[in-house]
């Protein structure tokens, strides 16, 4: 089997989006696939993690220049990318927001041209079986639906997040776009060989919205968790004077801790926790975030650490007490963040601020995890913590219903699937 892959996000760009790819990648390529993919070139992004190319098992790699503005913004700036970084965590997200909505589709559709250009003659000099297009960007699987159809090519499309159907964050910005890529969503999908999505509720709602016979052509990959990860990992343990709540990853659109901050200090004011609450912060944050922590009443408890690289983020999650997850009330139910998989592999007690309602609150039941409180509700944050403090948990053996999330066995099964579609 011989696939054409498209993805902008991949090593060294850090985060859940290239370490969706990463693993897919890797995974199809040991169960027989022939990789080529196409990611985009050297850009301004919140981290990188350097250590993640090496586990790349693509027979090529091609990096495919963009002038996109993250790649702009790198490259007008100073080599080592710092004043373009600077920027970026500077300005204000009303401001990325407006930049966001001039744009057609997306933010990325400057990179179509040479993205276009490049498959093009991958497809014309070699005969790849499908095009396996990892969406957002969005505007990436115009090229691949394009070519697809202009060289006979079976279309794999992988949702890993919501295109039209994101409900809690306007990125459309007018009506008229809206529907422009909503017509665009329905002609593609319908015409797609075959669909991949991160989350069963995605799925659920391309099939209500788009076409009831998603149901014949799909498969739901989770990220899910890599066993690999957890071979030889050094163990860790919290500091016994403290109770240490950690966060790991971005904040951005509705998703806040402002709620939590304020739950925290009405504990500190009652003095409840026998060992005084720190919270840790790994990532890098944007100019509101900093300011929530900033306008808070315990910015003396929250620390800001640097972003790690997947295994030592890995590491540190194990100094925790708990660990944080967030996912704003108003995100569609099918949204469910890549290190619930983490947290709940290694065991860890975790603060779910995430909607009873949603799919990720379900998995974490399902695993045994309860302590879940809405984002929004600091009066709720604020119940859960205090019987969080009571029970005091420890970490646990991860629960036996994870192994269906397992990073290799999942993909084992699209690469049948795969394997079945290119026979038809």
């Amino acid at each position: 089997m011989k696939i054409l892959y498209i993805s902008y996000f991949y090593p060294p760009l850090g985060g859940p989006a290239s370490l969706r790819n990463l693993k897919s990648v890797k995974y199809l390529t040991e169960c027989g696939a022939k990789i080529t993919l196409l990611t985009v070139g050297q850009i301004q992004y919140s981290y990188e993690d350097e250590s993640l190319v090496q586990s790349s098992l693509a027979e090529r790699i091609i990096r495919v220049p963009s002038w996109d503005p993250m790649s702009l913004l790198r490259r007008f700036s100073k080599g080592d990318g710092s004043s373009s970084e600077a920027i970026y965590k500077k300005s204000p997200e009303r401001l990325k927001l407006f930049v966001r909505r001039l744009f057609l589709i997306d933010d990325k559709e400057l990179w179509l041209p040479n993205l276009f250009a490049k498959a093009y003659r991958e497809l014309k000099d070699d005969d790849y079986d499908m095009i396996y297009v990892s969406c957002g960007p969005f505007s990436s699987v115009l090229a691949g639906w394009i070519l697809g159809r202009k060289f006979g090519k079976k279309l794999v499309i992988d949702y890993r997040d919501y295109w039209t159907l994101l409900s809690d964050y306007d990125l459309m910005g007018s009506a008229l776009k809206r529907k422009l890529n909503r017509f665009l969503e329905r002609k593609i999908l319908r015409s797609a060989s075959y669909v991949v999505s991160a989350t069963e509720g995605i799925l659920d709602e391309l099939k209500s919205e788009f076409d009831p016979d998603l149901a014949s052509r799909s498969y739901v990959l989770y990220n899910g968790h890599d066993e690999e990860d957890y071979c030889g990992l050094p163990s860790a343990s919290p500091d016994k004077d403290y109770f240490t709540l950690s966060y790991f990853g971005a904040l951005y659109a509705r998703r806040s801790l402002k709620s939590l901050y304020q739950a925290i200090a009405k504990l500190d004011e009652e003095n409840v926790s026998k060992k005084p609450i720190r919270i840790r912060l790994y990532g890098s944050y944007n100019l509101e975030a900093m300011r929530e922590i900033e306008e808070s009443r315990i910015v003396d408890k929250i620390e800001i650490i640097p972003p790690k690289s997947h295994a030592e983020a890995l590491f540190e999650m194990q100094k925790s007490d708990a660990l944080i997850l967030i996912i704003n009330s108003s995100s569609p139910k099918g949204t469910l963040t890549s290190k619930v998989f983490e947290y709940l592999r290694l065991g860890m007690p975790i603060l779910a601020l995430v909607p009873k309602n949603n799919e990720a609150a379900k998995l974490l039941e399902e695993c045994g995890a309860k302590y879940i409180a809405a984002m929004e509700s600091a009066r709720s944050i604020e119940g859960i913590l205090r019987v969080m403090l009571k029970d005091n948990p420890r970490r646990q053996k991860h629960s036996l219903h994870l192994v269906k999330y397992e990073r290799r066995r999942q993909v084992g099964e699209l690469y049948e699937r795969l394997r079945e579609l290119i026979s038809l």
